[in-house]
């Protein structure tokens, strides 16, 4: 599983955990519209992270931790319309004895009505004392989301550097067997 995929999944969690909350706390339709905020920490030890590992050709290994916001918002009889989401999250990069460090600063906003999932920000960086950094993820994509919040097909939208999006892992690879 992708780190991408591996935070729309925190995401999704976090996002039922607050509407099953809000059910459970018995909301009428007059206190419906107000969104309903939470935070959520992040912690995620993944050893064989994929596509890099795949892509690489050797394990790559990613220990990172941070902390996760988000706001649901509801229309007035109750229905949830989007969602925003902010992940802050740093840690460390590593694949054979070589370690980089990680950042994000993900800012991820969900369109239920259009099915649509923006993201932007600071998806991933990944850096070192002596190469500096060898791959970023930064900038503004549009997706379709299925019903799950699960991305559909290619981004419809795209500015910025992807470079994940493209298979475009040449420098992170390098930087792990020098």
């Amino acid at each position: 599983m992708s780190l991408r995929q591996q935070f729309l999944a925190t995401i999704s969690v976090a996002c039922l955990v607050g509407v099953a909350s809000a059910l459970a706390a018995g909301q009428t339709r007059a206190v419906a519209a107000t969104p309903i905020t939470g935070q959520f920490p992040i912690e995620d030890h993944i050893s064989v992270l994929e596509p890099e590992s795949t892509v690489c050709g050797f394990p790559v290994r990613i220990d990172l931790t941070g902390q996760g916001t988000f706001q649901i918002f509801f229309d007035k009889l109750g229905n949830p319309t989007g969602a925003n989401v902010l992940e802050h999250s740093s840690g460390t990069l590593s694949a054979n004895g070589i370690e980089l460090r990680f950042s994000s600063s993900d800012n991820k906003f969900y369109d239920f009505g259009t099915n649509t999932l923006t993201e932007v920000g600071l998806v991933f960086r990944y850096s070192g004392p002596a190469v500096g950094v060898v791959l970023m993820d930064r900038g503004r994509l549009i997706w379709n989301i299925d019903n799950t919040g699960e991305m559909v097909g290619p981004p419809r939208f795209e500015a910025g550097p992807h470079p994940e999006l493209h298979g475009d892992f040449g420098g992170l690879c390098a930087a792990l067997t020098h």
